[in-house]
């Protein structure tokens, strides 16, 4: 036989031992007065805090190199002490369960242990089982074959560790997830994580208590309960902010918070009344109440708009589902196999996954949902900048009719006066100086008029809101071209209006340029060139005169030109020599 189940044996006899600490030489001295034989059903050991003596007989009847254990598949046995009896030589062999176990798996206890069997062959033996445990299944003991155990318990080994390295992997990801995105939600995730791997290492592997309480009894024995309600308690913080539920159930949430504060104060019992409960049932009864509560508050927050929820529902029921396994097996209505011993591994394994996918889903709509709340800022400032550009447009509009009336009727009207005046002056009676003079006076008034005349047709151009900049600029050049001494020439190929802004400041700064122009350059000929390309409008003015000396050196009319672009998000640039100067500007059209 590779595997015998010896509660199913009939071979073997049990005692609980209740009336007094017994030994084993007073068992075998009068023994069929404690052992009874089992009727066909298991022992229940079911977590009691007492004695049980287990005894059976066995004989190997081959000559062949086989070799067997004795194992159990639940680790939470305190004390375990293996006699085997020679009933022909009287010799005894006691072993107990950390001396049997190999020393380099002493630290690591897996839902397996195993005492070898050392047997004479055709040699009759008997064996007695000592344990003492209180939070035991009901224990089925089995002589299995070495090679078989170990076959098994290296599976048991590797899938617990593969458990462990997805946790730690998972911790690492939710890390680098925090510290990437600032989320709430990942913070809240990773502490929880934290909480459920103290769990995983405490309750039963042994690490914990190897190397922090090797022989401290007290946390060998209660550890698992502080680090299930540690765990419990920040699985209530990541809950309650992951479904929303101060917003959408505040009921639920009140009772998330009462759960977690319960399972705290409750647990002082474990300070004074040690023996009033099993440390194993209460941190049970804290994880059910904890996930009855979780999964209804996944329905509600899910009911009531967090598409999210459904995720972190179907991840805390593969949880549960795999405690619920664990229990059944706990309490022998489940035959223990990998996939049985390590549901509440799988469930975890899966919560993970689909809780990830549930923080990914949540981060993905909080992005857009900051994204169009950006876009609404966006497109309300842009509607207020351009209401405030239309305002100063307006204003601008206004305030360049009323100098452009001031100009027109109170200077205008001084100049013509003036003209009026020296014409009325008889030339012919003055000296030759004072015909220059007069001459000169003369000349300077009818030129400060016709400037006075153009500023005030300029600074507010009726056309320019109604025809466009192009025929605005074509207009203005006409006019310019009747009295200048400078010929304008233009070359605009422009079919369509553009934003109010954009022309007027274009128009302005055509007007500053031209100006300048006729002020300093003292040339011949000028060209004014508008087009539009690669999505921008492009103003270049360009003329043959003297040139500008220190064009680097900005004036007032340049510096104002240099606003007008920035403004409108443009750039420009102004090249001179001695034979004339060249400015162009580009500003974007959207």
């Amino acid at each position: 036989m590779v595997d015998t189940e010896l509660w199913k044996h009939p071979a073997l006899e049990y005692l609980a031992d209740t009336s007094q600490k017994l030994t084993v030489q007073q068992l075998r001295k009068d023994s069929s007065f404690f052992f009874k034989r089992p009727l066909g059903i298991s022992a229940d050991l079911g977590f009691n805090d007492q004695d049980v003596w287990l005894r059976f007989k066995v004989k190997k009847q081959t000559d062949r190199q086989i070799h067997w254990v004795i194992s159990n598949d639940y680790p939470m046995v305190e004390e375990l002490d293996v006699f085997v009896f020679n009933e022909q030589t009287g010799e005894v062999n006691h072993q107990t369960l950390k001396e049997a176990i190999p020393g380099y798996q002493r630290n690591i206890n897996v839902h397996q242990c195993a005492i070898p069997l050392e047997l004479v062959p055709h040699v009759l033996y008997s064996v007695y089982i000592k344990l003492r445990t209180g939070d035991a299944k009901k224990i089925q003991f089995r002589v299995a074959e070495t090679y078989y155990f170990y076959e098994t318990y290296l599976d048991e080994l590797w899938f617990w560790s593969g458990h462990l390295g997805f946790v730690i992997c998972m911790i690492v990801v939710q890390l680098v997830f925090l510290l990437v995105t600032k989320e709430r939600n990942f913070l809240l995730y990773l502490l929880f994580l934290m909480g459920y791997l103290l769990v995983a290492i405490v309750g039963g592997y042994g690490i914990i208590d190897q190397l922090l309480w090797p022989n401290h009894v007290w946390m060998k024995g209660y550890s698992i309960v502080i680090a299930v309600v540690i765990s419990n308690f920040l699985g209530v913080l990541f809950y309650a902010h992951a479904l929303h539920l101060r917003v959408l159930a505040p009921t639920l949430y009140k009772l998330m918070r009462i759960d977690a504060i319960a399972s705290v104060v409750l647990s002082i019992w474990i300070f004074f009344f040690e023996r009033l409960i099993s440390p194993n049932v209460y941190s049970c009864a804290i994880i059910i109440v904890f996930f009855c509560l979780v999964s209804i508050s996944c329905i509600v927050s899910y009911r009531r708009g967090n598409p999210s929820a459904i995720y972190y529902l179907f991840g805390t029921l593969s949880y549960f589902i795999g405690v619920i396994v664990v229990l059944l097996w706990t309490l022998a209505y489940l035959t223990p196999n990998l996939f049985v011993i390590n549901a509440m591994h799988i469930g975890s394994m899966f919560e993970m996954v689909f809780f990830m996918w549930a923080l990914a889903d949540d981060y993905r709509r909080t992005r857009e949902e900051r994204e169009q709340s950006q876009k609404e800022l966006i497109h309300t400032l842009r509607t207020q900048n351009e209401e405030i550009s239309k305002a100063q447009i307006k204003g601008q509009t206004l305030e360049r009719k009323r100098v452009a009336a001031d100009l027109h009727d109170s200077l205008g009207g001084t100049l013509s006066a003036i003209r009026w005046t020296l014409s009325s002056i008889n030339s012919e009676s003055l000296t030759e100086q004072e015909k220059q003079v007069y001459e000169s006076l003369v000349e300077m008034t009818n030129e400060a008029q016709q400037r006075v005349r153009f500023l005030s047709h300029n600074l507010v151009p009726e056309n320019l809101e109604a025809d466009g900049l192009a025929i605005s600029v074509e207009k203005l050049t006409e006019k310019l071209n009747r009295n200048n001494r400078t010929r304008f020439k233009t070359e605009i190929n422009l079919d369509k209006k553009y934003d109010k802004q954009v022309e007027f400041e274009l128009y302005s700064i055509s007007l500053e340029l031209i100006n300048n122009i006729i002020k300093h350059s003292r040339a011949k000929e000028a060209v004014v060139r508008l087009y539009e390309q690669d999505n921008h409008l492009h103003l270049d003015i360009e003329d043959d005169g003297v040139g500008m000396q220190d064009y680097n050196h900005q004036g007032k009319g340049l510096g104002n030109i240099q606003e007008r672009i920035s403004s409108l998000r443009g750039t420009w640039q102004i090249e001179s020599n001695g034979k004339g100067t060249h400015a162009s500007a580009q500003v974007p059209i959207s």
